[in-house]
């Protein structure tokens, strides 16, 4: 499925109404598509499983992912289209990506409407090994590295590779792709990411293979679920 990607940093000032505000406006911008918010979550600890992610401060700590359901969407909220809605005011700086998702091992049960997952999600930024061109990087993802992730990452209850397809922004840095590792709670995140030292062994050493480590970034999110019929729906009942 073809999908929108936008990485932002949140405001400095970010809490609870800034949350619910962004929810709510996203759900009215793109009434007719999927939208999944991806939100850093400050209180997981990426060293509890051995694993790496971008210190403070990453690039990101917030990922919008918009995928189609129908060929368009709107382009303007449609609740307030002749007013300046700043809700939205943080994606301003964004970098956005088009992308293919490709949903390797699909979940059982995603957010329910503004509702934060009980899981994580582990995000990975890829950057190609300067060898390899992008259809070899994205053959070998998808046809050797994925194979090795279902089976080393125990804990996983999700598992999604975001193809990107080119840039939809000026300036913005080149990616290959993004993964999204989705853990159905903090322990199995902690606990179950690697089967043994022998599976995290055979993923490292996979990762050398096809990535540019040093130019890659990971962090831990929580997702929230927009629903926008449901929340275009619950916005306009409360006014």
């Amino acid at each position: 499925m073809e999908a929108t990607i936008l990485l932002a940093r949140r405001p400095e000032a970010a809490d609870d109404t800034w949350l619910r505000r962004s929810l709510v406006a996203l759900a009215l911008r793109f009434r007719d598509a999927r939208v999944r918010l991806l939100v850093a979550d400050a209180e997981a600890d990426a060293g509890a499983a051995g694993v790496r992610a971008t210190p403070p401060p990453a690039s990101f700590d917030t990922l919008v992912l918009i995928e189609r359901v129908k060929p368009r969407w709107a382009t303007v909220p449609t609740a307030t289209a002749t007013q300046h809605d700043d809700a939205l005011d943080w994606l301003a700086g964004a970098r956005g990506y088009r992308a293919e998702v490709r949903d390797l091992r699909p979940r059982q049960a995603a957010p329910g409407v503004a509702q934060r997952s009980s899981g994580l999600v582990f995000a990975a930024i890829t950057v190609r090994a300067p060898q390899l061109s992008h259809a070899e990087f994205d053959e070998h993802w998808r046809d050797r590295h994925a194979p090795l992730a279902l089976e080393h990452h125990a804990g996983l209850c999700g598992y999604e590779q975001l193809v990107i397809a080119g840039a939809l922004t000026a300036n913005t840095a080149p990616i290959d792709g993004i993964a999204l590792l989705h853990f159905p709670s903090r322990d199995a995140f902690a606990q179950r990411f690697y089967d043994s030292d022998a599976g995290r062994d055979a993923l490292l050493a996979d990762t050398q293979r096809f990535l540019d480590v040093s130019r890659c970034e990971a962090a831990l999110m929580s997702e929230y679920g927009v629903q926008p019929r449901a929340m275009g729906a619950r916005s306009a009942s409360a006014t």
